[in-house]
């Protein structure tokens, strides 16, 4: 027999006289192993503590390990994480502090972990000197307020209260704590107490053991609170006292003494459990009763006897519990109103018994695929399918309930009604309860081997309600029995739940802390951290997964869910796997899909419950962010606005520009205008002046040199502007009457029309010279005289001078 087995047995034979005087625990849990092969970094815990969301943190030997109610993530400190604590001489310490870190001492060394990243922490001593503990520290503690203390040589210093106190020579400090807001209290190795005014620093008085033997329990020490008394575990090579402190009576009270260790204590609802090296104890704080649990009952009938190193309460008032090589063991805060019993118990052939007189056990002949038939007192028939529940009302409607409706699985056999007229359905993967309200089903919750159900198929038609409420089901190898009445008192139960987002997915990757996505981080600490979530244009869809930490019943959890800025959850909408398995699966996560964002900002509240009319606590939420793509950024629509601004700037300026050469060019076209009749008129007005020959000077001075552009254009323009008769009209109508560009036109009438219509006349009276030679048979000397020339040599000489021929000539050439 090796050393640590002898050990063993003599503790054992030790701890059965110890416990002959204790009386048994009134409390029966059953607890459910996790171990490595759930997840869990080793088969060893050590610690054990609840956050303040209700995630539960395990620390195994060299690892940290988080556990979400489905899922264990762990972290492993290396030897250069660790820093040297020459002080400490205890076992396995879990402490928070208020700067988000994790602290877990063991003996004479400590490790940290960065609780925003989830990660060790590989500069300890950094975060020590930014904290502002620059020289080498022997010890730390942690307060009730989570407020930390470091011994550094002979001080006790505390940056965050912003003390420094002196400590005992030569004594080992062991815990410290605040008391009342008002008093510090230093544990020492000896079982004497410091107590220390918190105001002024000074020493008020010192509590003494009174028990002596104060060295053979002075190894460690663990000290908890209770808000009015204190209570210590101290330790030594030989066993453990448990005592209880009255701290303003200054009086000690002796507990328990056990000839093995004690490793540490929780109080959960007037009661505190206390681990050790075998099983647990119970110490009611109101009528001092001690109980102890030295083997422990599992799930599917077993029993387990094996130290407990440690001992926690979560949220939902379950008992964790940390072993040394069996994993870690969870016990449910409400017994399983489900009993099991197998056919070698005289239970199981009574419960057949009292289930037999209440059927009718003739053979029955059913259609293929039914394996039972019900009628419930609403004279609603249920058939027990392969393929589901089907339910047929008289008045001929029927519904089909299947796995979309919540079944765990849809071989139903037997079917039964309770006394608040639900109804109950065995299958083959556990028993289906439907709430059955107005006439309807309004829920589906299935009940399954963590419930206490057996994990087989159950025999068709074979359940009945016994007088006295409680239902029967027989499956293969076991008769089930339940009160309804017990399962509605836990739906009814104070259960407090928080959600904790437990993973995020971003256009189908996992995204990580500290890690770069298409040139982005996406988050700088732990999902479960995290609180908004910025993503680029592009990383818009998203994928979250929600853990409603829901430790008694995962498949019992429902989330509402609202998310403001999107189209699909602007509402409050509720999800359970029974209702919506498609969002929520077996173990209680809500998987909650954002696809195609488009840019802005995004609250995403969510809320979890056991049950889906009671909402307890204040929706948790999220922020999400997604930015605008950079040519839609701030800055880009800044720049843009300047050169807007300048655009219209510059139109304005351009608009001014061209309203004054409007306006100019308005001008000039009226003068022009103004001009062009006067013109006219004058031609009209001279009509019937006398032709003669001039000098030369004459011409250059009075009358000018006009151009035969302009000549052309006035022979089409006057007699047009004559007919007007004073009527509108406008230089561009005179452009295209003429056949002359504008701007040409413009020109020439600005070139010309200061000048004399002396010759313009005089082309005037030849044009119409040529049409009388060509329309008429009149001489050449009556034609002269109609058209006033002086003389008919003068219109001969003045008709050659322009076309080059007599008007003779002309004639003639007209008449061949």
């Amino acid at each position: 027999m090796t050393r640590s087995s002898l050990l063993k047995l003599i503790v054992i034979t030790l701890l059965a006289g110890v416990t002959t005087f204790l009386r048994a625990t009134p409390i029966d849990y059953e607890f459910f192993v996790f171990d490595a092969s759930n997840g869990l970094a080793a088969n060893g815990a050590q610690t054990i503590k609840c956050t303040r969301t209700g995630r539960m943190v395990i620390t195994t030997i060299g690892h940290v390990n988080f556990y979400d109610g489905h899922n264990f993530t762990h972290i492993a400190p290396e030897s250069d994480d660790i820093y040297p604590l020459p002080g400490y001489n205890g076992n396995y310490r879990l402490m928070f502090d208020r700067h988000h870190h994790l602290w877990l001492k063991d003996k004479h060394q400590v490790a940290c972990v960065d609780l925003l990243t989830e990660s060790i922490n590989h500069e300890p001593a950094k975060v020590l000197r930014e904290m502002g503990f620059d020289k080498p520290v022997d010890d730390l503690f942690a307060d009730r307020d989570s407020k930390l203390w470091m011994l550094t040589g002979g001080e006790l210093r505390s940056t965050d209260r912003n003390m420094e106190l002196k400590v005992r020579d030569g004594v080992e400090l062991q815990d410290v704590d605040v008391f009342d807001s008002t008093y510090v209290l230093l544990f020492y190795a000896d079982g004497q107490v410091e107590v220390i005014s918190q105001d002024s620093g000074k020493k008020l008085y010192n509590i003494v053991t009174p028990f002596g033997e104060s060295e053979k329990y002075s190894r460690s020490s663990v000290v908890y609170s209770n808000g009015s008394d204190y209570f210590q575990i101290r330790n030594g090579d030989q066993g453990a006292q448990l005592r209880r402190l009255d701290v303003r009576a200054g009086k000690w009270t002796n507990l328990l003494s056990l000839p093995f260790h004690l490793n540490n204590m929780v109080e959960h609802r007037g009661v505190l459990y206390i681990a050790a090296a075998l099983g647990y104890f119970t110490y009611d704080l109101a009528s001092g009763e001690l109980h102890h649990v030295e083997t422990l009952r599992l799930s599917k009938g077993r029993t387990l006897r094996t130290d407990v190193n440690a001992i926690a309460f979560d949220l939902q008032g379950g008992l964790w519990l940390g072993t040394e090589y069996r994993g870690l063991l969870y016990g449910k805060p409400i017994i399983s109103p489900f009993k099991s019993y197998t056919w070698s118990q005289p239970e199981a052939t009574e419960l057949f018994r009292l289930m037999a007189a209440k059927l009718d056990m003739t053979p029955k002949t059913y259609q293929r695929h039914v394996n039972s038939v019900f009628k419930d007192s609403r004279g609603w028939t249920w058939t027990a399918l392969y393929s589901g529940l089907k339910v047929q009302k008289p008045n001929g409607v029927q519904r089909h309930f299947g796995r979309k409706d919540g079944l765990m699985n849809e071989m139903v056999h037997s079917v039964v009604e309770d006394n608040q007229h639900d109804i109950w359905a065995s299958t083959s993967h556990g028993i289906a309860h439907l709430f059955v309200k107005k006439d309807s089903v309004i829920r589906i919750e299935t009940y399954t081997n963590m419930d206490n159900v057996p994990s087989e198929s159950f025999v068709n038609g074979m359940a009945a309600k016994l007088d006295d409420g409680r239902v029967v089901m027989q499956s293969l190898d076991h008769m089930v029995v339940f009160n309804p009445d017990s399962i509605y008192a836990v739906e009814s139960s104070d259960f407090v739940l928080n959600p904790k987002l437990i993973r995020l997915d971003v256009n189908g990757l996992s995204v990580e802390a500290g890690e770069v996505y298409d040139g982005m981080m996406i988050l700088d600490r732990a999902v479960t951290r995290v609180k908004e979530i910025h993503l680029n244009y592009d990383q818009n869809t998203i994928l979250m997964r929600f853990s409603g930490l829901n430790y008694f019943r995962p498949i019992q959890t429902y989330y509402r869910v609202r998310v403001k800025g999107s189209h699909r959850y602007n509402k409050w909408r509720m999800f359970s796997h029974s209702l919506t398995p498609e969002y929520v699966d077996k173990y209680g996560q809500l998987f909650l899909s954002l696809m195609n964002l488009k840019p802005g900002n995004y609250e995403v509240e969510v809320q979890t419950s056991m049950t889906p009319n009671v909402w307890k606590s204040e929706p948790f939420v999220w922020q999400i962010v997604i930015h605008q793509p950079w040519w839609r950024s701030t800055g880009v629509y800044i720049l843009l606005l300047f050169v807007v601004l300048a655009l219209m700037i510059g139109n304005f300026m351009l608009f001014n520009l061209n309203t004054k050469l409007r306006m100019n060019r308005n001008s000039e076209e009226t003068d022009i205008l103004r001009r062009i009749k006067t013109y006219a008129a004058r031609c009209e007005a001279m009509e019937n002046e006398m032709l003669a020959p001039y000098i030369v000077s004459q011409r250059r001075g009075e009358y000018g040199v006009i151009s035969e552009e302009f000549v052309d254009a006035m022979l089409k323009i006057i007699p047009y502007v004559n007919n007007l008769k004073g009527q509108r009209f406008s230089v561009e109508e005179l452009s295209e009457r003429a056949g002359v560009p504008l701007a040409k036109l413009y020109g020439l009438l600005a070139a010309h029309l200061d000048k004399s219509p002396r010759a313009l006349i005089g082309r005037l009276r030849l044009e119409r010279g040529t049409e009388l030679l060509r329309t008429t048979d009149m001489s050449i000397a009556e034609i002269a005289e109609k058209l006033h020339f002086v003389s008919p040599n003068y219109f001969i000489a003045s008709f050659y001078h322009q076309y080059r021929v007599t008007p003779q000539d002309y004639r003639s050439s007209i008449a061949r």
